[in-house]
């Protein structure tokens, strides 16, 4: 039988654009599939036409647990991208035939974090939704980037506008976020929830003479990349990889669909960082230790010694050693296998590079290698880590 699939995702979003593609990729290599869309907030029309049709799965982003709760009735074989919380039945698990697949937002913010941490920043700052109440995943982010923060024993101040006239006026925010902007120590690491809104901080930065990243270093969110090579400075951002998470919606529900036994819940994979000029300096308080590090972050495959290192920056090697103590507060052998584990996580949750490739790339000499210092340092193998297929 031939798969007939109705798609209902607002498509306003570059996330949700990438998720669209992801799907239709999937159906062109595993079908074909058919496909009826609904791309805007014609729910009621898409479900009814849909139904007519005699569609055979269904993959939604829904904005309402009333629409949710339709669809579940149908009982038609279905995958629910971010279901909409409804705290009566938070506790709910989908029934057989669905699928819930969440992007957990806390993880999204503590990755901003993670990342200016390891770029030696000690100022942070976020800014959210214009809005005087932030929609939710926003507030999540906030919640994921403030606790990752709190373990290192650091806070953020979050912009937050007078009122709700301001927040919905952007002149009138604007002057009220540029003047709040100007308040901000020297070097201090932005995170903005998503791109667009990077892009509005990083304007009023420019217009306002604020250097970007030298005063303010920015990161963004979803890494549409129309958008972050369109300013000068290019934009850091965080990638969600909506086309690999629109893959593994369509193998969730081609599974259900040929009737196997699939997940109830599956969270996407972790993010990733690609960095750019908004961030693209190392917040370290002496030159020498900041220039060794991003000679290591230029070339994570390149197998850096101390030796080497001090060399190129110019200095000798115990004067290079002694001060990466003083100002990182642990040798720099550690700090560099730090950063070369953590882009090796992040490979690892978001390509299907081997784990031998992964190692190669980030400086380890071989898999092996990497798997020991990951059971060293995390407690377990790297593979962890990697997404597992629910078939």
């Amino acid at each position: 039988m031939k798969a007939k699939v109705l798609i209902i995702l607002p498509t306003d979003k570059f996330l949700h654009r990438q998720i669209l593609e992801g799907i239709l990729a999937y159906g062109r290599e595993h079908g074909p599939w058919q496909f009826h869309f609904e791309t805007g907030n014609r729910y009621e029309q898409g479900l009814g036409k849909g139904r007519r049709w005699g569609c055979t799965g269904i993959i939604a982003m829904l904005r309402e647990h009333s629409q949710l709760e339709e669809l579940i009735d149908t009982k038609i074989p279905a995958v629910f991208i971010n279901p909409p919380f409804n705290e009566k039945a938070k506790n709910s698990m989908p029934p057989k035939w669905a699928t819930f697949v969440n992007r957990n937002q806390e993880n999204v913010g503590a990755t901003a974090a993670e990342y200016f941490l390891s770029r030696g920043y000690r100022n942070f700052a976020f800014v959210g939704t214009p809005l005087i109440k932030a929609a939710e995943w926003c507030e999540r982010r906030l919640d994921g980037f403030r606790s990752r923060l709190k373990k290192e024993g650091l806070d953020s101040t979050a912009f937050n506008a007078s009122t709700r006239e301001v927040s919905s006026d952007f002149d009138m925010e604007s002057t009220e976020l540029t003047e709040w902007l100007k308040s901000l120590p020297p070097q201090t690491a932005l995170y903005a929830a998503w791109d667009r809104r990077a892009l509005q901080v990083m304007g009023l930065c420019l217009d306002a003479g604020i250097s970007v990243p030298g005063s303010i270093s920015i990161l963004g969110t979803d890494n549409d990349e129309v958008l972050c090579e369109s300013f000068s400075p290019s934009l850091s951002s965080i990638s969600l990889d909506g086309r690999n998470a629109g893959i593994l919606c369509a193998q969730l529900l081609d599974a259900h669909m040929q009737k196997r036994k699939v997940e109830p819940l599956v969270d996407l994979a972790f993010p990733r960082v690609v960095t750019r000029q908004s961030t693209d300096e190392m917040q370290v308080p002496d030159r020498f230790v900041a220039k060794a590090l991003t000679i290591v972050r230029r070339d994570l495959s390149e197998r850096h010694t101390i030796s080497k290192l001090a060399m190129a920056v110019g200095v000798s090697k115990r004067t290079l050693e002694m001060k990466a103590n003083l100002v990182l507060g642990t040798t720099l052998k550690a700090e560099i296998e730090k950063i070369r584990l953590n882009e090796a996580v992040r490979m690892i949750s978001n390509s299907g590079l081997s784990i031998q490739s992964v190692a190669e790339k980030c400086g380890f000499c071989c898999a092996s290698h990497l798997n020991t210092r990951f059971k060293a340092v995390f407690g377990h193998n790297p593979s962890v880590f990697r997404y597992q297929d629910p078939k």
